[in-house]
């Protein structure tokens, strides 16, 4: 197999994370797969290996390709003729050049598999949410892409002209059976579904990154730096806006952010910013911290703030979206809250005690290993068949 992604094997990041796994799994295993990097836009200084290519184990070759490099891999039949070829964040690829590496493909009878990251499958922002809404926005996915443009929507994280032909592009492809779709969740291939329609060739196959294996560990005792600590990267579809108008119609409590504070935010006396990363100090908090926040409101996948918060937090609280990994989660294990911040306010005093039992907790972070773990394995052993 041939593992095909616009972003590179880094610790910044869930995609650069779940890249890491991949690589230390094929090592461990002694997998035939080969890593390809095809960035759309200079990102070398995200990663070390990018300016050293490396091997990973012995069959597999770890190599960058700047953007020139992109129309030379059209022309390798290794590339068009892989029986398994596997892209990951098709943004940061290109999406035309990808249409036409999934068109020239197909002529020659191969399947292209696509891993899903986010929603950009029918979303050209990414992340399936509107500015000043609180929830997930499905407009393009009943009503065409079309809508992208009536809400002034713009490609994300790349302004990729072509992002909006490909979502209809990929539709012709699903359907056709040119491309196939690994999903982290079943809301997501019931998402893909409802994208291309019943014939779409979508399967779980969950997802595993290189900082899960610490998620039965515990970290050293610290004092909480607050009340309440914001678990994810500041953005909007992340919750981080949502986190501070909570904090707002929450004076007795102390919210944490961990990032420096933004120049266009206005937040109350009562939150603190102080960078953290989970290797820097994060971790630490999130154990100590009563409440751990990770309030995405897209149709968000599993991701890995909330798979960590869960395994070490007191008691982690999600924000109920339809389709999202949180709505699959057992009762008991994280603490739903409303949309609406006031709702979520009134919740949050009320269950003021809340916590989860460290039984289930325990329980659930072994099943989520026996499901997730050996991600690489699984793929490679499951042959893409219609369902």
């Amino acid at each position: 197999m041939i593992i095909l992604s616009g972003i590179a094997a880094t610790t910044r990041g869930g995609t650069g994370r779940l890249l890491l796994g991949m690589i230390e799994e094929t090592r461990a295993k002694g997998l035939d797969v080969s890593f390809l990097y095809v960035g759309n836009r200079a990102n070398v200084a995200r990663s070390l290996v990018l300016r050293n290519p490396i091997a990973v184990g012995h069959h597999a070759l770890l190599h960058y390709w700047r953007r020139a490099s992109r129309r030379l891999l059209l022309r390798r039949e290794n590339i068009l003729d892989a029986p398994r070829l596997l892209v990951l964040h098709p943004q940061e690829i290109g999406t035309r050049w990808l249409d036409a590496l999934i068109t020239r493909r197909a002529l020659r009878g191969r399947v292209t598999e696509l891993f899903v990251l986010d929603t950009s499958f029918f979303c050209i922002r990414s992340y399936n949410k509107l500015d000043g809404e609180n929830r997930p926005c499905l407009r393009c996915l009943y009503e065409g892409v079309g809508e992208a443009k009536r809400f002034g929507c713009h490609p994300f994280p790349i302004r990729d002209k072509w992002a909006t032909t490909f979502v209809g592009r990929l539709r012709d492809h699903a359907r056709s059976g040119r491309v196939a779709f690994w999903t982290q969740t079943e809301g997501h291939r019931e998402l893909l579904k409802l994208f291309a329609g019943s014939a779409a060739i979508a399967h779980v196959a969950g997802l595993w990154t290189d900082d899960f294996d610490d998620n039965e560990s515990r970290f050293p005792a610290v004092a909480p730096l607050a009340d309440v600590v914001y678990h994810g990267s500041w953005h909007e579809a992340k919750g981080a806006n949502w986190a501070v108008s909570l904090a707002t119609a929450m004076p007795e409590r102390t919210f944490l952010f961990p990032c420096r504070k933004p120049t266009t935010t206005a937040a109350p006396p009562n939150v603190i910013f102080r960078s953290l990363s989970w290797d820097s100090g994060l971790a630490e908090q999130v154990q100590a911290t009563p409440l751990c926040l990770v309030p995405s409101l897209w149709t968000a996948p599993i991701e890995g703030a909330l798979v960590k918060s869960i395994a070490h937090a007191p008691a982690t609280a999600v924000v109920s979206a339809p389709y999202a990994f949180g709505e699959e989660l057992p009762d008991g294990l994280v603490l739903r809250l409303p949309a609406d911040v006031g709702e979520a306010a009134s919740v949050l005093r009320r269950d003021r005690s809340w916590s989860v039992d460290t039984d289930l907790r325990a329980s659930w972070v072994r099943s989520f290993k026996v499901a997730n773990s050996n991600l690489l394995e699984r793929i490679l052993g499951s042959p893409f068949e219609s369902d």
